[in-house]
Parts: C-alpha cells; sequence; structure tokens
C-alpha cells in the first residue's frame, strides 16, 4: 500500500461556526480534510466511507439519530477535490429536539457522529461490504443507460484529467484494490481535533447565547462577500475530550448485506423473441385491465433491451383532498410513510432500485418504482405493505410532522417559485393554500393521521381507484400478478375510473387583463418578479404544435431583448403552459433592481414589437424553425424511464394520447408561417382582441410601493387568486376513453400471493 502523503493543512480542525439561515431550518455540517486520493481511485476507499456514513438502514447513524428525534436527514461524502486534498462533509439536518438537546446548539449529535466513527475504526474495514459495493457498481456500469449527450462530454472532459486513459470512462465504478489499511488510516484522520463544525439555523440569536455557555470565548464576524454576521470559536479541549472518548450506542451496527442486490439480469423480450421497435414514435402500452378499482397498462421492452423496468401507480379518491384538513392528512400520511420505508428504500437505493412518492392534491398520490427489474416485486409489495398497515410512535409523528410543517412555511421562499405558486393558485378549481394547509397541519395529531388512514383504505371503505403502468423487463402475466397483488394489499379498491376526481382549471376572461400583487415571503428579499400567462384556449394537437412553434420562435429574442440587452434581471424565460386542458404562454423576468410593474411594462413592449417581427420573418428562417421543433419532437427516448415517463403523463393526463407526438409532427410539417402569425395576433399579442391575460407581481423589499399603487387602467386587481374559480367559467373537459382492456394471452389462473413471490428468481 502506498500512503497518500498529508496535505499542508488548509482546514483549521477544532473549530466551529455559527451562522443566520434564512429558511426556518438547522443543519449542522461536519468537515474533515482528508489527502489527495486521485491516484488510489481504484481502491475506492472515500467511497466506501461515504456508504458506510451515510448509510440509512438498521444500525446506521441516522437511524440512531432519528430513533432518538434529533434529526430527519444525513448525508456524507467527500464534496471537494483538489490535488492537494479532499473534503469529506457529514451534513445533517436537525429537528427542533436535535438543536435544543443538551447544551441547545446541536452539539450533542456530534457525539453520536463520533460514537459511530468509533464503532467504525473497532470493527475493522469490512471487505464484504466492499466487495458488495464493487458488485453494484460493475452492475450499474454494465446496464447503465444513455446520458444526455452534453452532460456526457462534460464529465468525460473531466475525468480524462483524473483517470488514465484506459479508465476514462470507467474510472468512477472500478473497484480493483481492496486496502483495509488505506481506509483505517482516512478513518484515523477524521477526530475532534480535526473537525470544522459549521452550523447554520433559523434559531441564530439562541443558538449563539446556548454556544457561549460552553464555548465562553466566541469571537463575531461579517463575511465580507455576502455581508452577514456569523460567530466562529476553537472548541474547547474538555469537549474535545468527551468526544473523542465517545463509544458506539446498542443502537448502532454494521450494516447487513443488502438483499436487494440483483442476481437475475435475464430478459424477457428475448425469451418471448420480440423484435426490436424501429423509428422515433414508441408504440403505446396495452391497457391489460379496466374493471372498478384498477385501470392497468403494460408494454414490455423491446428496444433498449436492458434488465429494468418502471412501475408507476397513483392512488386515487376524492378523500384525499376535499378539504385542506384531508389534504393536510394525506401528504402527512404520505411523509410517514417515506420515513417508515427509509431503511428500506435505502438499501434498495444502494442496488439500483428508486421509489418515489408525490402528493398531487386532488389528482391523488403517487408512486414509482423503478430500477432493476429481479427484486423491483419486492420493493412494490414492501411499500404499499407498509401503506397498507402504518403505524408509528408519537415521537417519529412529531419528528415527522415537523419536517412537514418546515417545508410548508419555508414554501415559496424563492420568488420566481412564489410567482408559480400564484399563478396556478389562481388557475385551479381546486387547490387550497398553503397557509391553509398548514394551519391543519399544526392541529392535526397522531390518532388524526389513523383514522384518515382507516377510512382511506378500511374495509368500509371503496372510494378508491388504482391506475398503474408497468414498463419494462416484464411480461404481461408478470405485470397483471403485480398489480392485482397491490389492489389485493390495498383493500376493496371499487371506484369505476370515470368517478375519481377530474381537476379542471379557470377559462380567463376576453378583454381586460387580470393582476394579482404579493410581497416577498422573505422581507429582506431583493428581488422582484413579474410573470405575464397568455392563456391560448384549449389543448389539442394544432393548438399545441402552433404555441410549441412561437416558443421556438419567441424564444432566443425575448432572452437578447430583456436580459443580454436591457438586462433587466439575472433570469429571463418563456414558454408553453398547459394547466388541466388549457394552454398557455408565459415570459417571466426574476430582477434585483427594477420593480415588477417596470418588468411588465417591458414584456408587454417585447411582445408588441414581436408582432413586426413575425410579420418581416422570411419564409428560410421560418422553415427552420419548425425544422427545429420537428427535429426536436422525432428524437428517440434516450432510457427506458424516460419513455415510460412519457406514456405516464399520457395516463395522467386522463387524456391517454399516447400517438401525441406523432401527430403533432404530422401537423407541425403542414403549418404556414400566415397560420403562426395569425395565432400570435390572436392570442399572445397585447393588441390581441381575445386576449385572455393574468399577470403575478411578487414585489422585492425596494418596491414595497407598487403593492398599493394603482394597477392601471382596464387592469382588474385580485386580491384572492384562489377565488377566482367561483366568479369564472371552468373549462369543461372530460376524460378520454381508453378502449376496450386487450387481456392477458394465456393467464392461467390468479394469485393472491405477493408478487414477489411469483417472478423468476425473486
Amino acid at each position: 500500500m502506498t500512503t497518500p502523503s498529508p496535505a499542508s493543512s488548509t482546514l483549521q480542525g477544532g473549530r466551529l461556526y455559527c451562522l443566520q439561515a434564512v429558511r426556518q431550518a438547522h443543519h449542522l455540517q461536519l468537515t474533515f480534510q482528508l489527502p489527495c486520493l486521485h491516484a488510489e481511485y481504484r481502491k475506492k476507499a472515500d467511497d466506501y466511507l461515504s456508504h458506510l456514513i451515510g448509510h440509512e438502514g438498521r444500525g446506521s447513524l441516522l437511524s440512531a439519530l432519528k430513533s432518538r428525534g434529533w434529526a430527519s436527514e444525513l448525508s456524507g461524502g467527500v464534496t471537494e477535490q483538489s490535488t492537494a486534498f479532499y473534503l469529506f462533509d457529514i451534513v445533517i439536518s436537525l429537528t427542533e429536539a436535535g438543536l435544543a438537546h443538551g447544551s441547545g446548539a446541536g452539539l450533542a449529535c456530534v457525539e453520536l457522529v463520533f460514537a459511530y466513527l468509533e464503532l467504525l475504526r473497532k470493527s475493522g474495514p469490512q471487505k464484504w461490504a466492499w466487495e458488495e459495493m464493487a458488485n453494484v457498481a460493475a452492475m450499474k456500469f454494465r446496464f447503465q443507460e444513455e446520458d444526455d449527450v452534453s452532460n456526457l462530454v462534460t464529465n468525460l472532459s473531466m475525468d480524462m484529467h483524473r483517470y488514465p486513459p484506459e479508465h476514462t470512462l470507467v474510472g468512477d465504478y472500478v473497484h480493483e484494490l481492496w486496502d483495509e489499511k488505506l481506509i483505517a488510516s482516512l478513518l484515523d484522520s477524521m477526530t475532534p481535533q480535526t473537525v470544522r463544525i459549521d452550523i447554520q439555523t433559523s434559531k441564530y440569536e439562541e443558538v449563539c447565547k446556548a454556544l457561549a455557555s460552553e464555548i465562553p470565548d466566541m469571537k463575531q464576524g461579517v463575511e465580507p462577500w455576502f455581508d452577514f454576521q456569523y460567530v466562529e470559536a476553537v472548541i474547547p479541549g474538555d469537549l474535545l475530550e468527551r468526544w473523542q472518548g465517545a463509544r458506539a450506542t446498542e443502537d448502532m451496527s454494521l450494516p447487513p448485506p443488502n438483499h436487494f442486490v440483483p442476481t437475475d439480469f435475464s430478459l424477457c423480450c428475448e425469451e418471448a423473441k420480440l423484435p426490436a421497435e424501429e423509428g422515433p414514435f414508441p408504440a403505446p402500452p396495452a391497457l391489460l385491465v379496466d374493471e372498478p378499482g384498477l385501470r392497468l397498462w403494460s408494454k414490455t421492452d423491446s428496444t433498449f433491451r436492458l434488465p429494468r423496468t418502471t412501475a408507476h401507480f397513483r392512488l386515487s379518491s376524492p378523500a384525499l383532498y376535499d378539504t385542506p384538513a384531508s389534504a393536510a392528512r394525506a401528504h402527512l400520511l404520505l411523509k410517514l410513510l417515506e420515513d417508515r420505508l427509509c431503511e428500506t428504500s435505502y438499501l434498495a437505493e444502494v442496488a439500483g432500485l428508486n421509489c418515489n412518492t408525490w402528493f398531487e392534491g386532488r389528482a391523488g398520490i403517487d408512486i414509482k418504482v423503478e430500477g432493476f427489474s429481479h427484486r423491483l416485486p419486492a420493493l412494490v409489495d414492501a411499500v404499499f405493505g407498509t401503506l397498507r398497515e402504518l403505524d408509528v410512535t408519537e415521537e417519529v409523528f412529531a419528528r415527522v410532522l415537523e419536517g412537514l410543517q418546515l417545508k410548508y412555511r419555508n414554501m415559496n421562499m424563492k420568488p420566481h417559485k412564489h410567482a408559480t405558486y400564484l399563478r396556478l393558485l389562481s388557475l385551479k378549481e381546486s387547490m387550497w393554500q398553503a397557509s391553509d394547509i398548514l394551519k391543519e397541519l399544526d392541529a392535526t395529531t397522531l390518532a388524526d393521521v389513523r383514522a384518515f388512514l382507516s377510512s382511506l383504505l378500511g374495509d368500509a371503505s371503496h372510494t378508491c381507484h388504482l391506475e398503474a403502468l408497468v414498463h419494462g423487463n416484464v411480461p404481461p402475466r408478470a405485470t397483471l400478478d403485480l398489480a392485482r397483488s397491490v389492489r389485493s394489499v390495498l383493500g376493496p379498491c371499487a371506484t369505476p375510473a370515470s368517478a375519481r376526481p377530474l381537476e379542471r382549471a379557470v377559462e380567463l376572461p376576453a378583454g381586460g387583463p387580470l393582476l394579482h400583487r404579493a410581497g416577498v415571503r422573505n422581507g429582506e428579499e431583493e428581488n422582484s418578479v413579474a410573470e405575464v400567462y397568455r392563456q391560448a384556449g384549449r389543448d389539442g394537437v394544432r393548438a399545441r404544435a402552433l404555441i410549441d412553434l412561437v416558443e421556438q420562435l419567441v424564444g432566443e429574442p425575448c432572452y437578447d431583448t430583456l436580459r443580454t440587452k436591457e438586462q433587466l434581471g439575472y433570469s429571463v424565460h418563456s414558454g408553453m403552459r398547459l394547466t388541466h386542458g388549457l394552454l398557455g404562454f408565459a415570459v417571466v423576468v426574476v430582477s434585483g433592481v427594477h420593480g415588477p410593474a417596470y418588468l411588465e411594462s417591458r414584456i408587454l413592449e417585447f411582445l408588441a414589437g414581436f408582432v413586426s417581427t413575425l410579420r418581416g420573418m422570411p419564409e428560410e428562417e421560418f422553415e427552420n424553425h419548425r425544422a427545429a421543433v420537428i427535429s426536436a419532437k422525432m428524437l428517440k427516448h434516450r432510457s427506458m424511464v424516460e419513455e415510460a415517463d412519457g406514456m405516464w403523463e399520457a395516463v395522467t393526463s386522463q387524456k391517454y394520447d399516447f400517438d401525441a407526438r406523432a401527430r403533432e409532427v404530422e401537423v407541425l410539417q403542414q403549418l404556414t408561417l400566415p397560420e403562426v402569425k395569425a395565432f400570435y395576433e390572436e392570442c399572445i399579442a397585447p393588441s390581441a382582441s381575445t386576449l385572455r391575460q393574468l399577470s403575478v407581481h411578487v414585489v422585492g423589499k425596494a418596491h414595497q410601493a407598487e403593492l398599493s399603487a394603482d394597477a392601471g387602467e382596464g387592469v382588474t386587481l385580485l386580491s384572492d387568486p384562489s377565488s377566482l374559480h367561483q366568479r369564472l367559467p371552468l373549462a369543461d373537459l372530460e376524460a378520454t376513453d381508453p378502449g376496450a382492456p386487450v387481456g392477458v394471452p394465456d393467464a392461467g389462473p390468479q394469485s393472491d400471493a405477493p408478487a414477489a413471490k411469483r417472478l423468476k428468481g425473486a
């Protein structure tokens, strides 16, 4: 073994810094300086440490922190690399209890960190764990999916400086040399004397006072570039000695072998002798089942020919979003599920299986599981089985509730996100305000969530509907078994698809524009935002082709005029918007100098001037733009999951227009410049007689007077955007009939056994 030579110390160890957080949050970061490991890349010693320190399974450091109610998240790994040194960070998201425990500055968590590091030292480097990492890395490299070309080139250009030519492609994955002495030496360098601690908290003053009780010799400073206050201190010797003597607790242990690592990589498309798909537009999925409580779509991949599968599920019920209270409980239920699954889903993620969940409001709860096919059914069974039997302790409930409350309190702190939120709040028929949901969260108890889950999935409930799409290395028979297994776990789902909630949007009135103003969430925020939205009618193939062409034509001149030439702000973008079946076009400008009123005036001036640009546009220039849009539409999907996500979008919109891209290309090939000019002048230009406009102004610190200024002639001010749907008509949209199910050939007898028990090799 060649031990890397230690770098001259650039990180001052044994020091602590505390600084103010803008958002309501508390983060504890421990940073250690390691020697440069460029020459040791085949040993992956730093990855080994990251794997164990950042582990989220049973016995892990995060598990120990969560069991005490002190933390919600943890990450560990190398964040900075140079030829002089590496920096290894351990970042912990603290709960209020974690911040308050002990001295009240989050330092109790530091002691647990050093206790876990001592466990790793005492146990010694584990070759089996490194070999498991090597096996997974080789598997991921062998079956990796195509990346974006620009990202690939960027990463390879950096890797050419890090790895020799023979390892440029595989350097991040290669595990060739097991070096337990190197791992031990890195662990030995991660001590209380070498650590730098950063505490970032929204309770800055309180934490500074708490720190003063343990560290009396603190100094105040001001960061010269961003002008914020902080305190720094040398950590006292007695505190360092206490951390040095920390020992592993009973709930800490090394992780067990990962049972999610796949071993079967056979391809069912080859077994079934399916021909490869040709052309840019993939075949649609087949509707296998359409019955009360279940609609199932399936497609066996024969294009990418990888042992991967993507499974999408949407659980819908009116009970999930009929009041702010039910919305709060549904979202909290999902977060409790994520927390309960944390140890399981982490093991799966390490093995190349990912599970993601989303609360989609009135539409329902979305669950997506994707990755290697072999163990995917086992993860699906675990997810829905945990949801059906979900129960937690009061301590876990309090920790998860606190995290979700923080999420809602911190919502829309970025002005551009605030503007988008307000636009959607104005347009959607059913969207509860974040403040109303937060109010209900503050009053929610564990008993409330238990009662909510029982009413949703209990034996007396028949309000749920499950729609699923399974695409990849899976035959129809296994897809059907998987879906029926999920449905049997959930209970008596009996709602037909036609009875599901259908989301609708407000049709804006023609004529006078609407305006909503709001101040920034953070009173010190300098940036303002103007978002100008033009509604362009019902979604359809021709309408979407027209607005896609407008987006292509407007994009570069809009940025060039408003950002480059006029320098209104650092962020300028324009593009199509699709809101529950209604098309629109928006221009958004973020500025730290100008107020929203001036930003909107410049946007309108540009949109008006673009009429002349279109009228004077040469036919050849238009043809180039049209060809660019068609070319983008005809790009093949880069990965199996990308194709699955595209099909899922057609499913969740309830339009089932799987051939939308192909039909839009046909329309684009026929569109003419005069037709695009007419569409722009009728729907987008400020002079349009049928103009349907909504503007949202988020007003920064220096322009607060605009909140009470006159809106201008013909402009209608909206004081409560969430009430707009009560005064204006809603788009009368209907879900598309997906057709009759094709069924499963040679289905054979059905089974109620868990799906993981029925697939080959599982």
